[in-house]
C-alpha cells in the first residue's frame, strides 16, 4: 500500500482551512471598497445637492429688490427677472423659500406659475437664515434687510440608506448674499 497516490484527510483539512482564510481576506477586501464608495458616493451627492440649491437660492437673492417677509427658515423677496421670452419687459418675481418636512421648497407667487411650491431638494435637516441690516448688524425687521446669511444641513434623500450604511452622509454648506438691487 506504499503505492497510493492521493491526499490524506489531514491535508484535505489543511487545505479546505488555508482556503477559507485566504476566501474571508477577499471577502473582507471586496467589503471595504464597498463601504469606501458608498461613502464617496453619498458624500458626493449631499454636497452636490446642496451646493446647487444654494446656488439657486444665492443667484435669485442677489437680484432681489424688497424682502417681504424674513423668519429663522422662511425668506419672502422680490427679483428682477431678466430672462424673459420674446424681449419683453423684466418683469419683478415673488419668491418664497421655506421648508417643509425635510424638503425645501420654492413656492414663486407672483406671476403665479403652474405646480407651485416646487421642491428644489429633499433631505435637508435644517434651513437657517440670518439676516442683516446696511451696517452688518442682525435686522430687525423685512425692511432693513441687506444682506442675508443662509445656512443649509442635507442628508442623502434614499430612505433605504439607514444611519449605518457608509451611504448616510451629512453636509453642511452656507452662504452669505448681499441684495444688490435695493432702491
Amino acid at each position: 500500500m506504499t503505492n497510493q497516490k492521493g491526499f490524506s484527510v489531514a491535508e484535505l483539512l489543511i487545505a479546505a482551512a488555508m482556503t477559507s482564510a485566504l476566501m474571508a481576506a477577499v471577502f473582507v477586501i471586496l467589503q471595504q471598497g464597498q463601504n469606501a464608495y458608498l461613502f464617496g458616493a453619498g458624500r458626493a451627492e449631499v454636497q452636490q445637492t446642496a451646493r446647487g440649491a444654494l446656488d439657486r437660492i444665492a443667484r435669485e437673492l442677489r437680484t432681489g429688490t424688497a424682502v417681504t417677509t424674513a423668519s429663522a427658515n422662511t425668506i419672502t423677496f422680490q427679483y428682477i427677472d431678466n430672462d424673459v421670452p420674446n424681449g419683453n419687459v423684466p418683469m419683478t418675481v415673488t419668491v418664497q423659500y421655506s421648508l417643509s418636512g425635510t424638503n425645501l421648497q420654492r413656492n414663486q407667487t407672483a406671476p403665479a406659475v403652474a405646480g407651485q411650491p416646487e421642491t428644489v431638494i429633499g433631505g435637508v435637516n435644517t434651513f437657517a437664515l440670518t439676516y442683516f441690516n446696511a451696517n452688518n448688524v442682525a435686522a430687525a425687521n423685512a425692511g432693513d434687510v441687506r444682506t442675508v446669511n443662509v445656512r443649509l444641513s442635507t442628508q442623502v434623500q434614499d430612505v433605504a440608506t439607514t444611519n449605518v450604511s457608509p451611504a448616510n452622509q451629512r453636509a453642511i454648506v452656507e452662504d452669505r448674499v448681499r441684495l444688490r438691487n435695493l432702491p
